[in-house]
């Protein structure tokens, strides 16, 4: 019988706001299916919060590919939000074992913004010089923005984790193509493998209109995934987080595992 062949590293990477302990809920369940998990805090993120002012989308970036380079095998990238537009962006540039999208940032040419975001976000953006600085959101912006289909007590637990944010980052991934420096693009015809992408239908920083969009832009490449129930945060907290994360290690073992079919 053929030996099996190992199974990817799989690299974690957060969105905006966030940091490395985001995925402290998802890691154990896919450990225990036999992945050996990593989760990166972003520069600027968690103990590095000192160098958030001007940090762009290419330092971040490279960040997730020097986690890629220090890998022991092959690795598997799994983005949550402005995480997932990072992972498109690296998978596009080197090779992966898989890549899985969970509530992601589109890259351009989708236009990400939509009225309903507005409300929460758009006194940032105007606060001259934003794009040099950081900001953080209220808590009444948050539980608008990301934590809506989060109940209390965990929906405070969770704001209380959450830190300031690039102002760079923000203007680089939140207007599609009018960033007209090219920062937020991907090469997608240059991704070669698997995907998958989870979005819920009550997000409200990535609605579900802006991951469709992400959806036609892979087409049939991408195992595109809704669910009724989920908000921003299906990583925990949200009703049927845990069969999220299931579903994920199942998708992964299917796809990364010898004998699987590839693209």
């Amino acid at each position: 019988m053929a030996p099996t062949a190992p199974l990817p590293r799989l690299l974690f990477v957060h969105g905006m706001w966030s940091t490395a302990a985001v995925w402290e809920a998802w890691r154990p369940r896919l450990e225990a299916r036999g992945f050996a998990t990593e989760a990166l805090s972003l520069p600027g993120h968690g103990d590095d919060s000192d160098r958030l002012d001007g940090l762009g989308l290419a330092d971040c970036t490279r960040a997730v590919e020097q986690a890629i380079e220090r890998a022991p095998g092959p690795v598997a990238l799994i983005g949550h939000s402005m995480g997932g537009l990072l992972c498109q962006q690296v998978a596009a540039r080197q090779p992966l074992a898989a890549l899985v999208l969970v509530c992601s940032a589109a890259p351009a040419p989708v236009f990400p913004q939509r009225p309903a975001m507005w409300p929460a976000l758009l006194h940032h953006f105007m606060r001259w010089g934003s794009w040099r600085g950081q900001f953080r959101l209220s808590r009444r912006e948050a539980d608008a923005l990301l934590l809506n289909a989060v109940r209390e007590p965990a929906r405070a637990a969770l704001f209380a984790g959450m830190q300031a944010e690039s102002g760079r980052l923000a203007w680089q991934a939140s207007f599609g193509p009018l960033n007209w420096s090219g920062s937020n693009r991907v090469d997608a015809s240059a991704i070669r493998c698997p995907m998958l992408a989870l979005a819920g239908l009550q997000d409200r920083i990535v609605p579900h209109g802006v991951s469709r969009a992400l959806a036609r832009l892979y087409g049939e490449r991408l195992d595109y995934r809704e669910y009724a129930q989920h908000g921003h945060w299906p990583l925990a907290a949200e009703h049927g987080w845990q069969q999220r994360a299931d579903e994920v290690a199942d998708w992964l073992l299917n796809h990364t595992s010898k004998g699987a079919p590839k693209q």
